[in-house]
């Protein structure tokens, strides 16, 4: 089949998954409306303030690890849900069958899921998330510009674990000649393990283990430090991680390498593997 055909068809399908439910709209403008409206009172306090004792908003780690993480979190739980709801939509809706008998591949049904995926993600957690500080960049006291470019590297890290974790279900449905586990399955691990593998998160569980072990004693110091060394070394597998430390550079908080030799080669060769492989359509593709 020639490109421009695949193409072709690829953006059929995007689009018929773009037309979601219109209660789906509403219902993310709705309680971005809401997150705005929560926040008002605290932005308008704050504001008032602030005339009298003015400060200029100021970066620091923690402050970019806070936000940071609840971009990630927002953006990998609306990722996750959308790509499950596309994916497994086509027997729900009926369109199974017209799906199967298109002449296109696994590779090209992916790629149409997780194009569908993106943008229906996007146009979601971008309102939630900016919607619950809009309050706050009103009055000036958030910069916009800043929040959005956390916004934007979390969906962007985000939409690299999924689509990991989907060319790592196609390259082992190749072996094993079915879908075990499912696309959707890997990608909600994929972006999971995204969010638990950064340094904060491994840091948070490791003291928490280490401190549930030592049978009411104080952890030693060197205990800290191992957790600390564990969740820096580990935490380079997490584009999430990648991004908030890509983040750090761009703020000027942090002068540390961005370690990107781990995630993006690892993600690049999976991707491209699981296209080159991905050319069965398997029958139990929709029903997992």
């Amino acid at each position: 089949m020639e490109p421009r055909e695949r193409f072709r068809l690829i953006l059929a399908i995007v689009e018929k998954d773009l037309r979601m439910p219109l209660w789906t709209w509403v219902l993310a403008g709705s309680v971005a409306g809401l997150g705005f409206l929560l926040s008002l009172p605290g932005a308008a306090a704050m504001a008032s303030y602030l005339r009298y004792y003015p400060y200029e908003f100021v970066w620091f780690d923690a402050t970019l690890r806070g936000y940071y993480g609840i971009a990630a979190f927002l953006s990998s739980v609306v990722m996750g849900i959308t790509f499950a709801t596309v994916h497994g939509g086509e027997v729900r809706k009926g369109t199974i069958r017209s799906v199967i008998l298109y002449p296109i591949d696994m590779t090209d049904l992916t790629i149409a899921k997780l194009l569908a995926t993106f943008v229906i993600a996007f146009l979601v957690a971008t309102p939630l998330f900016m919607g619950f500080f809009g309050a706050y960049f009103v009055y000036g006291l958030y910069p916009a510009g800043a929040f959005l470019a956390i916004h934007l590297m979390a969906f962007a890290m985000a939409a690299v674990a999924l689509a990991t974790g989907v060319g790592a279900s196609l390259l082992i449905a190749n072996v094993t000649g079915r879908l075990a586990p499912s696309p959707s399955s890997m990608g909600a691990l994929f972006l999971i393990a995204a969010l638990l593998l950064t340094e904060t998160a491994v840091s948070t569980i490791g003291t928490y283990l280490a401190i549930l072990m030592s049978a009411g004693r104080f952890p030693s110091p060197e205990t800290f430090e191992a957790i600390e060394d564990f969740a820096r070394t580990i935490s380079v597998v997490s584009p999430h991680h990648m991004g908030a430390r890509v983040l750090g550079i761009g703020f000027g908080l942090t002068a540390l390498w961005s370690d990107v030799h781990v995630v993006v080669p690892v993600a690049l060769l999976v991707i491209a593997i699981a296209y080159v492989v991905g050319k069965r359509l398997y029958l139990d593709l929709f029903i997992k």
